[in-house]
């Protein structure tokens, strides 16, 4: 065991440094259904989505600093970033017509408490 080996992350151990990779986001074609670090489960609908925030705030790097609020006609669903599957989330929403890619990178470079709007049903 090395002087350093202290800062090495293990598999084992990066579900306990990561919480929010406990979280899950899957889309099916449809829907978009979140599955909870309890393992609690909520959907939407993907055509009742009005409008997509991204959340920050100065919590980081020990809290979660960057949330995605999913707005729609039925509630609103809550993704933490670094949710497993967020990626493929992320790319599924690029495809939405007017995605902010410019508001996606001032939220993601975002240290403060902000609210980035980067999609808006229009």
């Amino acid at each position: 065991m090395g002087i350093f080996s202290f800062f090495k992350k293990s598999k084992e151990n990066k579900s306990n440094l990561e919480p929010e990779s406990k979280w899950k986001v899957e889309f099916n074609g449809t829907k978009i259904k979140i599955t909870d670090y309890d393992g609690i489960e909520s959907s939407i609908e993907i055509s009742g989505i009005h409008q997509i925030i991204i959340e920050t705030n100065d919590s980081g790097p020990w809290g979660t600093d960057v949330w995605w609020r999913i707005l729609s006609s039925s509630g609103i669903l809550s993704v933490p970033g670094g949710a497993t599957g967020e990626s493929e989330m992320l790319e599924n929403f690029q495809r939405f017509p007017n995605f902010n890619n410019e508001r996606l990178i001032e939220a993601m470079s975002s240290t403060e408490n902000a609210e980035f709007i980067v999609w808006k049903n229009q």
